[in-house]
């Protein structure tokens, strides 16, 4: 059940994938697979799109971009280690992030907070394992506000109000709209230099934004594409790939060119169809081809 790639689905591409290299797929490590679905399904409105063996895929519409792997063994994970702060979920359009929250709330989706970050507006949750969840929408790229040679990135009090005032009316039950795609993965670690350094190196993404302890990264001048933080996880070695949580992230590489110059950094196979790398903190990325 590979990741679909998103220009094979829909002609009008969200900032996020606009990019060279962009956010395509996530696999997670769950004790009770069948329960963190239903909690996708029935809370969130994700599409359960198959099964095989231990994993489930989920998505929206026909396109699937979280995956959950059935580890009843699998060790809970502490929430100070290295691995998954949140995943984040880009909606198409403000009206639609509207239409879903309304629905998300009634059907009993646990919600910790909302957020205006200036170049998208974003509404925060965990699931029952502890995997931390964004579902957000962008603002126009020509209205984020700039610093330097990147973004000004804040947080402050969402309109949640004036959001759902301008949704139409939408399904009773939740349902994640198609078109939706990950926007960003959001990693703590240990030493957020260290990883951003590697990141940047290894990858060619460049930083738009830093806070205390936490590094934004991007390709192609994104808000972010990936962010970094030591919040909770400041001095922590890498990820324990026996505990639930993040087991890989995904991103598409859109130029062939692009591809078979990062597997000659690798020393990997240029025709091969994904290069696979582990940060200095254990978390697991693939790269393929769009």
């Amino acid at each position: 059940m590979d990741a679909t790639s998103p220009s094979l689905l829909h002609d009008t591409l969200l900032e996020s994938e606009r990019a060279p290299i962009h956010p395509l797929a996530a696999t997670l490590i769950a004790r009770n697979a069948e329960n963190l679905a239903r909690f996708y399904e029935e809370k969130l409105g994700f599409a359960r799109l198959g099964q095989s063996g231990d994993r489930i895929r989920l998505g929206a519409g026909p396109l699937g971009f979280l995956d959950i792997l059935h580890r009843p063994a699998a060790k809970p994970h502490s929430g100070r280690g290295s691995g998954l702060f949140h995943i984040a979920f880009l909606l198409p359009d403000r009206a639609a992030l509207g239409r879903w929250f309304i629905a998300a709330r009634a059907a009993g989706a646990p919600f910790d907070g909302a957020s205006d970050h200036a170049v998208s507006e974003a509404f925060y949750l965990s699931d029952p394992e502890g995997n931390g969840i964004e579902v957000y929408v962008d603002r126009p790229r020509s209205d984020w506000p700039r610093e330097g040679n990147g973004v000004a990135m804040t947080t402050g009090p969402m309109a949640v109000r004036d959001l759902v005032q301008q949704a139409a009316a939408g399904d009773e039950t939740p349902r994640l709209p198609e078109g939706t795609r990950i926007g960003h993965f959001h990693l703590q670690v240990g030493d957020v230099d260290r990883a951003a350094a590697w990141w940047q190196e290894t990858l060619g993404t460049e930083e738009t934004h830093r806070r205390p302890s936490a590094r934004f990264h991007s390709w192609g001048g994104y808000h972010h594409h990936l962010g970094l933080n030591s919040w909770n996880s400041a001095g922590a070695g890498p990820r324990d790939p026996e505990a639930t949580g993040l087991h890989r992230i995904t991103f598409a590489i859109r130029d062939p060119a692009d591809f078979r110059a990062l597997a000659a950094k690798l020393g990997a196979n240029p025709e091969a169809d994904e290069l696979l790398l582990t940060d200095p903190f254990g978390i697991n990325a693939a790269f393929r081809r769009a």
